[in-house]
Parts: structure tokens; C-alpha cells; sequence
């Protein structure tokens, strides 16, 4: 008799928990507790050719990124650019399958709240031939510092507690609802239009070079060719540190900012000769301190930025590399 009522005691247990859990579930369900998406959206990145960016600086003026070939252009104010592909093609990988953290809010009325209104948040859209794949809304931005270890810091100082939490706060397409997502994003989209362009000014290979002529107005222009291992100029040895020290120096350069300004003459040039023969041409105007620079590496590219900057790595006396 006492085994049955234990049994049914058990019985009528199991079937209170039973309901709580199927109740529990479905009031979960209509709070939208397992509506979190493993990712906003994702589209084969190699559909899209064309990158719409709306920056919030730029109140609702976009920059087009379109894809031409292998290479990409950008389109702002009428005007065509070169683009980067390293930047953009890092855009289009950063924005898709980008996975919430959290759903911040189901209402379009909270919007406003973490800056995702059409005039408060930048805006993203992955095109193909003009038709829409995927675009996101980019938000509000926090920032949670992580709790530092007082002890640690005053025993060891060199310690270096755990690192902060970056949030963002994003929306998809027409969805209402908001997420919250790792890392600062708008860094990466509100940008001005010079963020996107090729900052390449040179980019060789230095054990691939055979002959680099400098030009300058004055009586001091130069050729320099490598004979088997050794640069020489007028028949004379070169130092080889100096020059490999030169060599290190030009092998990748990058641009700091753009200019419109299209100089009307250039005071030096300098060629750069591989062993088959391609040529890349630099040619730079000197006004005072600043330079004004051009390269057939980036056509159609002006760039504008202190002397001291690529101008001095670049062009160098005969001097500097005799031994």
C-alpha cells in the first residue's frame, strides 16, 4: 500500500514538472527567447560586385565600391577612384554572417534608442547587378571595462587584466528587431570616401630589381644597375648595406592623403626596373615641405603629404649609397 502511493506520489511529481517545462517553453517562445539568429544574414561574397555605404558623417550621401574585372572602383560625388581591394573585400567579410550576441529589442520603437533610424546609423547594402542581396544598419556603440584585478596590478606591473567589451548595435534589412554585436563596426563604414580608395604609391620586389634611374632638375640625376649581386653606378661598387637599407626602405609604400590639385610640372622622377623589363614610374613636385607624388602603379592617384614622409625614403642623392 505504501509502494503504491510512493509510485503515485512520483507519478503526479513528474506530471507538474512535465507541464512547467512544456509551459516554460512556450512562454519562452512567444518572449522571443529563442528567436536569436546564428547569424544576420549570409550571401556568397563572391556574388557581390557592387558596395553601397552610407556613412553617418556624410548625412545620407552614399559611396559606391563596384567591382570592374578584378579590381574595384569607387563612385562618390561624380567622381571614380581606384578602390582597395584589401579594404572593401574586408567590408564585405566583416558585415556577412556577422553572428548577434544578443537580441537587444524586437520594437521598431527602440530604434531611435540605439541609433538605428535611417538618420542616426550608417548603412551597408551588398548589391549583384544592381539588385539587393543583404544590407545592414549600423548603431550605437558601448564600451564595458572589464574588472581589473587590484592585486595583481600592484604585484606585477606589467600586468595586463582582460581586455574591455566592444558592442554594437545593428539591424537587418526591413527586420524590426536589434542586435547586439562583437567589436566597433562603424569604425570600419563610417569613413569618408578616401578610406576606401589605393593608397599604393610602390609596391616591388626588391631581389627582383635590376636598374633604378633618378631624375632631377639639377645636375645630380643618377642610374644605379645591379651586376650579378652588386649595384653599381658609373662603373663603381656601390655600399651594399646603404643600398639594401634603400632597397628595404621603398619596398612597400602607401600614400597618407589625396589631392585633386594636378601639379602643371614634377622636379623629380624616379624609374624602377625589374628583371622582365616593367618599369614602375614615381614622379613628385616639391613645394617647400610638402610633395605632391604620382605613381603608374595607382593611375590617376595624386597624393599630397609632408616631405619627409615617402618623398625622403624614395628619392636619395648618389651620395647616400657610395661607399
Amino acid at each position: 500500500m505504501f509502494r503504491k502511493s510512493n509510485l503515485k506520489t512520483l507519478g503526479i511529481t513528474f506530471g507538474v514538472l512535465l507541464a512547467m517545462v512544456v509551459i516554460t517553453h512556450f512562454v519562452d517562445q512567444s518572449k522571443g527567447v529563442n528567436t536569436l539568429k546564428s547569424v544576420l544574414f549570409e550571401v556568397n561574397t563572391g556574388d557581390v560586385n557592387t558596395v553601397v555605404v552610407y556613412p553617418k558623417m556624410l548625412d545620407g550621401e552614399k559611396i559606391e565600391l563596384k567591382k570592374e574585372g578584378d579590381n574595384w572602383r569607387v563612385l562618390a560625388d561624380g567622381k571614380n577612384y581606384n578602390g582597395d581591394a584589401g579594404v572593401i573585400t574586408g567590408l564585405i567579410n566583416q558585415v556577412n554572417a556577422l553572428k548577434p550576441l544578443r537580441l537587444a529589442s524586437r520594437s521598431k520603437d527602440n530604434w531611435e534608442k540605439f541609433e538605428l533610424t535611417d538618420s542616426l546609423s550608417s548603412k551597408v547594402q551588398l548589391m549583384n547587378n544592381g539588385e539587393e542581396l543583404a544590407s545592414i544598419y549600423i548603431g550605437k556603440f558601448s564600451y564595458r571595462q572589464a574588472n581589473q584585478n587590484a592585486m595583481m596590478m600592484q604585484q606585477n606591473p606589467y600586468y595586463r587584466g582582460p581586455q574591455g567589451t566592444m558592442t554594437t548595435y545593428v539591424r537587418s534589412g526591413d527586420d524590426t528587431e536589434v542586435y547586439a554585436v562583437e567589436g566597433f563596426l562603424g569604425s570600419s563604414i563610417n569613413r569618408d570616401v578616401n578610406a576606401f580608395r589605393n593608397k599604393q604609391l610602390l609596391k616591388v620586389d626588391k631581389s627582383n630589381l635590376s636598374k633604378i634611374t633618378f631624375t632631377y632638375l639639377a645636375d645630380s640625376s643618377f642610374t644605379m644597375v645591379k651586376n650579378e649581386d652588386t649595384w653599381m653606378c658609373d662603373g663603381v661598387a656601390l655600399d651594399s648595406a646603404k643600398v639594401a637599407d634603400y632597397l628595404g626602405r621603398i619596398t612597400s609604400l602607401r600614400g597618407s592623403s589625396f589631392t585633386d590639385e594636378i601639379p602643371g610640372m614634377y622636379t623629380h622622377t624616379v624609374q624602377i626596373q625589374d628583371k622582365q623589363m616593367a618599369i614602375s614610374e614615381i614622379k613628385a613636385l616639391v613645394q617647400s615641405d610638402e610633395v605632391t607624388m604620382t605613381s603608374n602603379q595607382n593611375q590617376g592617384s595624386l597624393f599630397k603629404e609632408n616631405k619627409d614622409a615617402n618623398f625622403s625614403k624614395l628619392f636619395v642623392s648618389k651620395s647616400e649609397l657610395e661607399e
